[in-house]
């Protein structure tokens, strides 16, 4: 049985075309009839305005070289993630593996970052770790006032930490922040009488910080 099939692609869609469910090509704006033999084609409609292609045969995709010039590829490496804007806005990190983003629609900015770098620092941190996948991929942490930030990583000191806010990438090493509180404050000590060598009484009052140091 032999069938044509009538396709209508519009401006902001993208035709994947699919023949005995291997990749075959895509299909652009506009009208299109496909020869169908034994029903054994498939055309799935894609909008370019949710720009990031998510496919289950993404890498047959790429590998046919039908994306070039029409979507940004990333293939980030195991230690990679890479910060996306769409449309100047800050939208989503991603972690390492294959993704490809359409280009037709929406502007898309990507910054590759290297996780092996476990502290994570950027001028938009305060917006970065708002999204859903900093929860995901970072681990945030809040040193408040008045207190100083012990890092450790991999159980190794490695920084005092101001008051702010810090974040660290999951995976590569594990980054542990102790909060050490600063404020002085004073303990109630009732006074003790010591003899000293010379058979000198003294009564002792005691000052403390947290930390056990003892003034």
């Amino acid at each position: 049985m032999t069938l044509l099939k009538y396709i209508k692609i519009r401006s902001y869609e993208m035709g994947l075309v699919f023949r005995d469910r291997e990749f075959k090509g895509l299909l652009a704006k506009g009208t299109h009839w496909l020869l169908d033999i034994l029903g054994k084609t498939r055309v799935e409609v894609v909008s370019q305005r949710a720009p990031w292609l998510v496919h289950e045969q993404l890498d047959m995709i790429v590998k046919s070289g039908a994306l070039t010039g029409r979507a940004l590829v990333l293939d980030l490496k195991d230690h990679e993630r890479a910060l996306v804007w769409i449309d100047g806005r800050f939208s989503h990190i991603l972690p390492s593996g294959l993704h490809a983003y359409w280009t037709g629609q929406k502007e898309v900015r990507v910054e590759i970052v290297d996780a092996r770098q476990v502290r994570f620092d950027h001028k938009d941190l305060s917006v970065i770790v708002r999204s859903p996948t900093a929860k995901v991929l970072l681990d945030i942490c809040n040193v408040e006032r008045d207190r100083v930030g012990v890092l450790f990583i991999d159980g190794r000191y490695v920084d005092t930490l101001s008051p702010g806010q810090y974040a660290f990438w999951k995976g590569p090493a594990d980054a542990r922040v102790v909060e050490v509180d600063q404020r002085e404050t004073t303990t109630d000590v009732s006074g003790q009488e010591i003899m000293t060598a010379d058979k000198v009484t003294l009564r002792v009052n005691a000052t403390g910080r947290p930390g056990g140091i003892i003034r």
